[in-house]
């Protein structure tokens, strides 16, 4: 008889696009030899596994949501914390009290944060932390950046949002002083927010033509962030034949070096993208291929299911994770400052209204 795996991720076959894509890959990952079960990750309920089963997911902070609620129950074969990864602490702060208990913590993030893990805050975490990257199926971002546009004639554009509870460490306020110097009409942007007086798009579906011929205008996609995972905007970019501009601290570290700009200096940056306009079209064809080349090797989605099935079979690590108090302090500290803190009203009234929609679901299904 088959054990079950419990999925605690953005889950929907019909949506190929992050973070749902990650649920996805992951069931696609274990449906063979698991029966699978997923679960929304703000629910309240609480998960009673058979002896042999396997918890995989996302923790929400809230301590009355599933994961925390169901974890420590003995009679899961293993606990798999598995999420985005950065340095921030005040976005992950509150994994502190997880890592104790679950057998690994699955960092989805590029390997620049896997490399400054043993000298970061998180240190103690390197014990149980495997390093695993994003996927990306071409197919649903199509190769649209033919011919790049005339020397200091090219342009940018930001595709993101900065909602706290996914990432508000964007550093959006940097793009815009860069935009400033390079010229505004220079730059454009796609996502939730305007960012000063540069061109904004809105919300656009790259799954329609419309979106694509908006996109196909730009050369570069650029992303300024302090602290970032690993955006799946770099990836999406390079299928499109799109050049990602973006810092290091964007996760990603396998790229040309002419297209990462400095955090430390506005004047070090756009020297950068002064230097891309005034490439020629030869040399940007060349790194729009050597782009592509990476994408097509490292970041498939077959790599990551891969990589999941290998960590249901890896046994166990038996070394406990022991915290100082200065850790618990710190840990205790950045939780407490976190816009995603679980008192916080804003918080609690997301996860009320969740719930009640994942309740009129149930009954109206």
């Amino acid at each position: 008889m088959k054990k079950t795996a419990h999925i605690i991720y953005p889950f929907n076959l019909k949506k190929d696009i992050n973070p749902w894509s990650i649920g996805n890959n992951i069931f696609h990952a274990l449906k063979d030899k698991y029966k699978v079960k997923t679960y929304v990750w703000t629910s309240v309920a609480k998960i009673s596994p058979q002896k042999g089963d396997v918890l995989i997911g996302h923790a929400h902070p809230n301590p009355l949501t599933i994961f925390r609620r169901s974890v420590k129950s003995k009679n899961w074969f293993k606990k798999i914390l598995i999420q985005p990864y950065n340095e921030d602490p005040l976005l992950i702060s509150h994994l502190y009290n997880l890592l104790p208990i679950c057998d690994y913590f699955v960092g989805i993030c590029g390997s620049y944060w896997m490399k400054r893990l043993s000298k970061s805050y998180f240190k103690t975490w390197r014990k149980k932390f495997i390093q695993i990257d994003l996927g990306l199926n071409k197919k649903n971002y199509p190769f649209i950046k033919k011919k790049f546009n005339n020397r200091n004639k090219r342009k940018f554009i930001y595709i993101g949002n900065d909602y706290a509870y996914n990432n508000y460490a964007k550093n959006t306020q940097y793009l815009k002083k860069i935009s400033k110097k390079i010229g505004l009409k220079k730059f454009g942007t796609a996502g939730n927010k305007k960012i000063g007086q540069i061109n904004h798009h809105g919300w656009l579906n790259f799954q329609n033509k419309k979106s694509l011929s908006i996109l196909r205008n730009y050369d570069f996609m650029i992303q300024t962030s302090k602290n970032d995972a690993n955006p799946s905007t770099v990836l999406e970019s390079i299928s499109w034949g799109l050049i990602p501009v973006i810092t290091k601290e964007c996760g990603y570290e396998n790229l040309n070096k002419k297209t990462y700009i400095s955090l430390n200096s506005i004047n070090k940056a756009t020297d950068k993208l002064k230097a891309l306009q005034k490439l020629s079209n030869k040399e940007l064809k060349k790194i729009q291929i050597q782009n592509y080349k990476i994408l097509e090797k490292k970041y498939n989605w077959k790599k990551f299911q891969d990589k999941i099935r290998y960590i249901l079979l890896k046994k166990k690590i038996k070394s406990d994770i022991n915290y100082k108090a200065n850790e618990i302090n710190f840990f205790k500290k950045n939780l407490k400052n976190s816009p995603n803190y679980y008192l916080r009203i804003n918080m609690i009234f997301y996860i009320i209204k969740s719930n009640i929609k994942l309740v009129m679901k149930k009954i109206f299904n």
